[in-house]
């Protein structure tokens, strides 16, 4: 039986406010500015997500998380004491955003409604992107590339 919406959606906005504070972590230790620039796109997706899918909880009559779980808690400190420069900083990203992708992923397995579908596939694709650039930043060493 699909778990209710208003459900799905706050564990969404949970994993995407945990983000944030992950993406805060790595931003803080990277040592490149384009680096940092694009990871501080990304969290700012993450904000996105979080205010768009907020709206549509309370759409639904639902109250839209406002806190982070223990798990998220537990995953920004990982990324802190992983992140000591860029590559760190981008590894550890990389698996967060490897949780991110899987959890989206999941998520449309739901029953959600056709407005709930639309926001969390449009989410993805973010979430697919970051995903991506990290993956390729990486292959490329792009700490050793930056100025």
């Amino acid at each position: 039986m699909a778990r209710d919406v208003i459900e799905v959606l706050n564990d969404l906005i949970q994993l995407d406010r945990d983000a944030i504070a992950s993406y805060d972590q790595a931003i803080d230790a990277c040592e490149h500015a384009q680096i940092r620039d694009m990871l501080g796109r990304f969290r700012d997706d993450h904000a996105r997500h979080v205010v768009d899918l907020s709206a549509h909880v309370s759409s639904l009559g639902g109250v839209p998380a406002q806190t982070r779980d223990l798990k998220g808690k537990i995953i920004e400190g990982f990324t802190a004491i992983t992140s000591m420069g860029d590559q760190s900083a981008l590894l550890a990203m990389r698996g967060n955003e490897e949780l991110t992708n899987r959890l989206y992923q999941a998520a449309l397995d739901e029953g959600l409604t056709t407005e709930a579908r639309a926001i969390v596939e449009r989410n993805y694709d973010d979430e697919r992107r970051h995903l991506a650039w990290i993956k390729d930043a990486l292959s490329r060493k792009v700490w050793d590339q930056a100025a």
